[in-house]
């Protein structure tokens, strides 16, 4: 390019300004800002009159000018080219290189476009705007007077159209994630929303046939559904705040919540306590939230939390065995309530928690009853590495 400053110094000006656009374009959430950011610093770092960057536009077939500068007024955000190959655009477009073109008055190959000849430009540089998806567009300078454009100026600007054309492509596909989220986070406060109505709907329901009925034993069956289905809804809320995505739990505020939503099912004056620390693991946090609220479910009818003087402790750990792979520890441990063995053992919330700690969690669970009072004791191997679940609880 014709310019009175010595090379070096040109180069060491577009070295700089390419690193600078490159920064910004990492965290430049303005995608127009950014088109016009590369076209201010492709006119600057060239020393030319004119800059544009013109984006492909599939389902119309044509090449739109989305941003520029020294352009006249209405040309930016309408201007549209098809890019015929006969033209610098639709050649560096269709076949991917760029085009210097020093003066149009001696141009044999390609025509001057029409915008040149209203803004009286004589010279150009096309560059291609490359992506892993194919060509994003054209970024061009031009001038009003004769240019030669060196190795150097080639480089520059594909290097800046490349680095738009990527950052603008990983903006939109964010923005599409993004919204893809918020939609998804709608969606699923709306099903929560209808399950909790739902839930609500069953134990009314219920309610309604237990005061209905006529036998004791039926009505006494209908209001431990209705127990159930309430503790459901209780144990719901609490699991909407966590997704399969979500890597760890902290163990103390989980379960201190869970048993202050489950308080409000027991008697006045009974103790429910979490002695808990360190994380759980997203993929156990479901199943360990239904067994804690099982075990509430059995000690409020059968044990400790039926009496005003009943205690129940919940603790969670993990404990290394010697040499041996640690192992993620959940206990239940409750006192001063009475015991029916044989009833406890075949009660549905029993059974749910023989299969969910097997099949859902890989472990084993030691449950023990007695008059004076019960335990639970769930012990099953770590669901992630080692080296990750340092890295947990260190985070």
């Amino acid at each position: 390019m014709q310019n009175r400053e010595e090379p070096e110094k040109i180069l060491r000006r577009q070295l700089t300004s390419f690193a600078n656009f490159t920064t910004r374009s990492l965290g430049e959430t303005n995608i127009d800002s950014l088109m016009m950011d590369a076209c201010l610093r492709a006119r600057a770092g060239m020393n030319v009159t004119h800059a544009k960057l013109l984006e492909y536009l599939p389902d119309r077939d044509r090449l739109l000018l989305r941003a520029g500068v020294g352009w006249k007024e209405g040309y930016v955000g309408q201007y549209e080219v098809a890019p015929n190959i006969d033209t610098p655009i639709g050649y560096a477009f269709a076949l991917s290189e760029p085009v210097p073109i020093s003066d149009y008055n001696s141009e044999k190959v390609h025509c001057r476009p029409t915008i040149l000849k209203e803004h009286g430009c004589v010279a150009s540089l096309n560059v291609p705007l490359r992506t892993d998806r194919g060509n994003f567009g054209v970024l061009e300078v031009d001038n009003t007077s004769t240019c030669t454009f060196s190795a150097d100026d080639i480089n520059f600007l594909t290097g800046l159209g490349n680095t738009v054309a990527r950052a603008v492509e990983l903006r939109r596909a964010m923005n599409a994630m993004e919204a893809a989220f918020k939609e998804k986070e709608l969606l699923i406060r709306e099903m929560n929303h209808r399950i909790k109505n739902n839930l609500s709907l069953v134990a009314a329901m219920l309610s309604l046939q237990a005061r209905r009925s006529t036998e004791s034993e039926v009505r006494e069956q209908l209001g431990n559904a209705v127990t159930r289905v309430n503790n459901f809804a209780l144990v719901h809320d609490r699991l909407q705040l966590f997704t399969s995505s979500v890597a760890k739990v902290d163990a103390a505020s989980h379960f201190e919540e869970l048993c202050g939503m489950l308080r409000s099912l027991l008697p006045a004056g009974v103790v429910l306590t979490p002695k808990c620390s360190g994380w759980i693991l997203g993929d156990c946090v479901e199943s360990l939230t239904l067994i804690a609220n099982e075990l509430v479910t059995n000690a409020a009818k059968y044990g400790a939390l039926s009496v005003p003087t009943g205690q129940v402790s919940v603790s969670w750990e993990r404990r290394q065995n010697g040499n041996a792979a640690a192992n993620l520890i959940f206990e239940w441990r409750e006192f001063g309530g009475p015991r029916i063995a044989a009833e406890i053992k075949s009660g549905y919330g029993i059974r749910l928690i023989r299969e969910l700690v097997p099949y859902e969690l890989g472990g084993a669970a030691d449950l023990v009853f007695a008059p004076e009072g019960a335990s639970c004791r769930i012990e099953f191997p770590l669901r992630k590495s080692e080296t990750a679940i340092t890295e947990y609880e260190s985070a």
